[in-house]
């Protein structure tokens, strides 16, 4: 079937698209248990394999780095040669790199295909978005990504638990591959069930030499900001900015540029609603990790009881995200993306009056705010993006805003890190560093306010779906 064929199929199918929605949705929630499961399995590899905490460090920060990698130019490889074929393409470079990491006798080995499963996780996550809009264009598109944010969320708080549990019954091996079954199911289904293709008709060259310099500053960028205040990293951090300027230079002189970012630029509706996200993704990422520290070392509280807590943002959020969906459907996306941005920056003003005696309820109550806060943005967002983009562009705009939220997460990390380093620098946290810890975290939620309020103006800013980017 060619583009439109298959965009006639779909829209007189409900049952295909229902369908389509579930063998993403499965594929969605690998990525995020990919990147969960292994934290609980660390302790186990770094003791078996006996390696230090360098390279035990990069067991999640090489499967995040590579994935953030591949996204871009996995978006403009699926919209030249078809995003169901780079869906498949993923899903089964994913399975054979899961099998790898489970069978890996090193450690060496592992991050070699840590690297490898990130690359092809970025092929059929980002791809699997772009599908799934294209799909259901016209047919309530905010409610379907609303179940696949579902599925992100879901992912991230049942990836501890189960790989808590496999760990403890089977070894830190089947961390890596009880994924399998699940990914080969995808893989299945959609050889067998998912029909027709999206591509662009008129495809262009692949921007190799851009996709080069791409790469080269994430490495410099995520290398120097995920070790500051160290001066190498500060080297690495302010050089990355001297490739991005090459970067973007690339992009103005190339005939056919990895993305044109003057043209997305010009897409109101879409450069504010993917601003949006970079600001949102950073304002929550690192306080919600810097908040479980917290809970553990300046309150008492166990890991698991500690958990527990932070799950209370999952589980609203997972609830809200479909519904939300729907609701764009209805209205413009962006009052509900700006109100749940509002809603974040409220949880964060809570945490402004912290101290040792703030009681739990009130974090809890700051953690729910959060969930309402991303339930209401994150689908509504996406959708206000994606519904500013043209059918052919869909496959490079779904990895552009999955790009986003992952730079908003890294962004938060390194204001994380930084401040650690600040107040309290390379020691282990005792009860001398209790209060240190506590001014970290107004500080961090004070940060992460300005990053949420700019977050809401942008969402706000973004205007009414309707213009469309005809390249990018």
């Amino acid at each position: 079937m060619n583009i439109q064929q298959t965009r006639a199929y779909y829209d007189a199918n409900a049952s295909a698209r229902l369908g389509v929605l579930f063998i993403v949705g499965i594929s969605t929630l690998l990525t995020p248990i990919s990147l969960s499961a292994i934290l609980v399995a660390v302790p186990g590899i770094a003791r078996d394999l006996q390696v230090d905490a360098v390279y035990v460090s990069w067991i999640a920060a090489s499967f995040l780095l590579s994935n953030l990698i591949t996204l871009l130019p996995a978006g403009r490889l699926a919209d030249i040669y078809g995003r169901k074929r780079l869906f498949l393409i993923g899903s089964f470079v994913y399975v054979l790199a899961s099998i790898g990491a489970g069978f890996a006798g090193s450690i060496e080995l592992i991050l070699l295909f840590r690297v490898i499963q990130g690359m092809g996780s970025a092929l059929f996550f980002g791809t699997g978005m772009a599908i799934v809009s294209s799909v259901y264009q016209g047919h309530g598109r905010g409610a379907a990504l609303g179940w696949l944010s579902a599925c992100v969320y879901v992912g991230l708080s049942a990836g501890p638990l189960i790989g808590g549990w496999v760990t403890d019954h089977f070894g830190w091996h089947a961390v890596f591959l009880f994924v399998v079954p699940f990914a080969l199911l995808a893989l299945g289904l959609t050889l067998l069930r998912m029909k027709g293709e999206w591509k662009s008709q008129e495809p262009e060259p692949m921007d190799w030499a851009g996709t080069l310099i791409y790469a080269l500053w994430l490495l410099l960028l995520v290398g120097g900001s995920s070790h500051l205040p160290e001066v190498s990293a500060w080297i690495a951090f302010l050089l990355s900015f001297g490739v991005l300027y090459l970067f973007v230079r690339h992009t103005r002189t190339a005939r056919y540029p990895l993305i044109r970012l003057r043209v997305i630029w010009e897409n109101r509706v879409f450069s504010r609603s993917l601003l949006a996200a970079v600001m949102m993704y950073a304002g929550g990422y690192g306080l919600l990790f810097l908040l479980g520290l917290y809970l553990q070392y300046n309150r008492g509280l166990s890991a698991s009881a500690a958990g527990q807590m932070l799950v209370l943002q999952a589980i609203i959020m997972a609830i809200l995200a479909p519904l939300s969906g729907r609701l764009s459907d209805r209205w413009q996306p962006r009052l509900f993306a700006t109100a749940g941005c509002l809603a974040f920056a409220l949880g964060l003003l809570l945490l402004q009056f912290l101290s040792e005696e703030t009681p739990l309820y009130l974090i809890g109550i700051s953690l729910m705010l959060f969930g309402v806060g991303h339930g209401l943005f994150s689908t509504p967002n996406n959708s206000n993006a994606l519904g500013a983009v043209s059918e052919e562009r869909m496959g490079i705009a779904s990895a552009l805003v999955n790009m986003g939220r992952l730079m908003g997460q890294m962004l938060g990390t390194a204001v994380l890190t930084l401040l650690l380093g600040l107040f309290i620098g390379g020691q282990e946290i005792r009860p001398e560093h209790y209060a240190a810890m506590n001014q970290v975290v107004h500080y961090s939620a004070f940060v992460s306010l300005l990053f949420v309020l700019l977050a809401a103006w942008s969402s706000w800013q973004s205007g009414k779906v309707g213009q469309l980017v005809q390249q990018g």
